[in-house]
């Protein structure tokens, strides 16, 4: 599986980069335009939203397989051994059990959304929320790595 998610990540870092791109550029093109020239356009707004969206998502869904997101590291730098996977297992458990809602309650809201427009663009709302069930299945798959990993620390008592 993690070797899957490796290819996965590399695939989807350079979509990043390119929404990250368009992101700048299109908020760049809206100042441009709005105190250069008196003028601007709602849709580039929004879509420069969308974008931002799928890069949170998406890029979330990374450090959870790089294990980078916020935690607090002050016992796991002073616990060895067992306690130190235990220790690592409960955070794998609390990102999985993120993830899994993120997963259920985000397809619930993306089916909600397939019936409205955005504003500007007209497109189904479906297209911008479908990230989130989707970055969830991935947490779900990083996060289940981990757990396997660290259960397996905690039964040889040593990392991987």
């Amino acid at each position: 599986m993690e070797r899957y998610l490796v290819r996965l990540e590399q695939w989807l870092l350079p979509l990043l980069a390119l929404l990250l791109g368009f992101i700048t550029a299109g908020v760049f093109l809206q100042i441009v335009l709005r105190y250069g020239f008196d003028t601007s356009f709602l849709w580039g707004e929004e879509l420069s939203l969308f974008a931002f969206t799928w890069c949170i998502y998406l890029g979330a869904a990374i450090c959870v397989r790089r294990r980078t997101h916020f935690a607090f590291d002050f016992l796991a730098e002073r616990l060895t051994g067992r306690a130190a996977g235990g220790q690592r297992l409960l955070g794998a458990l609390a990102i999985l059990g993120v993830a899994a809602v993120l997963v259920i309650e985000g397809w619930t809201y993306s089916q909600l959304c397939i019936q409205r427009l955005s504003p500007a663009l007209g497109i189904t709302l479906f297209i911008p929320t479908i990230v989130i069930p989707l970055s969830g299945v991935l947490m779900v798959a990083a996060a289940g790595t981990d757990v396997i990993r660290d259960c397996r620390w905690i039964w040889t008592g040593h990392a991987d």
